[in-house]
């Protein structure tokens, strides 16, 4: 991808999974900041215990995402959730700060660093008690902000206040001690004034400015962060307008491309063609531990070799996102931009039915209209979705590290005894060796009957060779 700033988008999905699905499907965003996600059941895990199963918690998924959730045991009480594209997860270095002041089910604390470019996201959901003139903005306003550090404080407030509020609004009891703190930690309020952030659609509610985002002297000095825009169209939600702005790092940074993976792309039609290069080859004589290992090295050469000359190389999967996303959902959605008001709420539940029928749809000709292999990636969805990457890692105390040679070091010090006594291999009390057995050479038949039970898909080592071509070059 080219230079480019970085989009970021913060909205309330009022805990639709549907919508959820949506707007990760479609958005031009890197950086969804979510407040009221969905959180639910996405798996069941085998129990000693339980006959049904226990349930995992989850939020929705979209493999283009990685998503970032606070620490938490009851998935009802999280407020707060963040979606960031791969591709940026893998030229930042993202944290979630999970050891911050701030970091509770209600507000959570992302850094985003790449060399000497930095920016602290805050994203705040606050949920107002049923008791009366009261709040739950405590661990907010007992907090200092690090002056130094660009911040971006953003999410549903569900505060009214004179200075962002309609004036018909009634002004929070809470909304002084708020406004303070903004003050003493240099904050300043990007939302335009009196500018609607909900709208419920009916004639008895009036428009409210519930979401808000600020940024303090350290953000305003490095003129990274743009103005804000405010759209009900970005959010697909039903009440909850979405706040987009742009983050210029002081330097354009250049989005990673994909790693390079290993190894080649076989292709069936090919292996008349591969085994006129490789059959033809020499085998190296085997007649101790030392010439075993060169031959091996050499057939590994001699296997790539023929492969370079055929395939073409293996290439990072392009993520597609949800698998089951149909013209039929693109419909439904457009029809979701298209209208407002009650019109808007009839098309969000119509894109509802129509998400599920396309799960349904997707799934019924999956599981009805598979292969061998198709069945194998079903049984493997029990075990939930896969991390793509390693997060980075705790080190020390006040330090968090993403290099592997420190994060392997801080697993070694941590679950492997580091300074411990020699031991003799041999010991007094040994029982007496046995005969050696006779060595029983292993035939040929032997071995292609160990081949024609592996799968063509499973890689045996680092070298990415798998055994179709094992299968071929055994052939050969």
């Amino acid at each position: 991808m080219s230079e480019r700033p970085i989009q970021i988008l913060s909205v309330n999905m009022n805990r639709q999974s549907p919508l959820t699905y949506a707007l990760l499907q479609t958005t031009t965003a890197d950086v969804i900041l979510i407040q009221e996600p969905w959180i639910g059941t996405v798996n069941m895990a085998q129990s000693d215990f339980n006959p049904l199963g226990t349930t995992i918690p989850g939020t929705t998924n979209n493999n283009m995402w990685e998503v970032f959730l606070p620490s938490f045991t009851d998935p009802k009480e999280v407020r707060v959730a963040t979606y960031v594209k791969y591709d940026l997860v893998r030229t930042f270095s993202v944290v979630n700060n999970l050891s911050h002041p701030l970091s509770t089910l209600e507000s959570m604390v992302l850094d985003f660093s790449f060399e000497d470019k930095s920016l602290h996201i805050v994203n705040v959901y606050h949920c107002v008690p049923t008791e009366p003139r009261q709040h739950s903005l405590f661990h907010i306003l007992s907090h200092e902000l690090d002056p130094l550090l660009p911040t971006l404080l953003v999410g549903d407030f569900n505060t009214h206040s004179h200075i962002w509020s309609f004036p018909y609004s009634t002004v929070s009891p809470w909304a002084s001690d708020l406004i303070d703190w903004f003050d003493n930690q240099g904050l300043e309020l990007l939302n335009p004034p009196r500018v609607a952030m909900w709208e419920s659609g009916c004639d008895d509610q009036r428009p409210l400015v519930l979401d808000l985002a600020l940024i303090n002297k350290a953000a305003v000095i490095s003129r990274q962060i743009s103005n804000l825009h405010i759209s009900f169209e970005k959010s697909i939600s039903s009440d909850h307008a979405a706040l987009h702005l742009l983050w210029y790092p002081a330097e354009s940074i250049a989005i990673a491309p994909p790693p390079t993976l290993s190894g080649f792309t076989v292709n069936d039609l090919y292996m008349d063609s591969w085994l006129k290069i490789f059959g033809p080859l020499p085998s190296l004589p085997i007649s101790d531990i030392p010439s075993l290992i060169s031959a091996a090295k050499q057939l590994h050469i001699d296997m790539d070799s023929a492969s370079s000359q055929v395939f073409s190389c293996q290439k990072a999967p392009d993520p597609r996102s949800v698998c089951w996303w149909n013209p039929d959902c693109d419909a439904a959605l457009t029809a979701v931009y298209a209208t407002s008001g009650q019109p808007k709420k009839d098309a969000i539940k119509s894109l509802h039915r129509t998400i599920t029928a396309s799960k349904r749809k997707w799934a019924h000709n999956f599981l009805h209209h598979t292969t061998s292999d198709n069945l194998w990636e079903a049984a493997a969805w029990r075990k939930g979705h896969s991390i793509k990457r390693i997060p980075p890692l705790l080190i020390a105390p006040d330090q968090v590290s993403e290099d592997l040679n420190e994060m392997t070091e801080a697993f070694k010090q941590h679950f492997f005894v580091i300074d411990h006594p020699e031991v003799n291999p041999f010991q007094h009390d040994d029982p007496d060796p046995l005969p050696p057995c006779d060595f029983t050479p292993i035939t040929q038949h032997e071995i292609s009957e160990a081949l024609s039970t592996a799968s063509n898909k499973s890689a045996p080592g680092l070298s990415s060779i798998n055994y179709q071509l094992i299968k071929w070059a055994f052939k050969s």
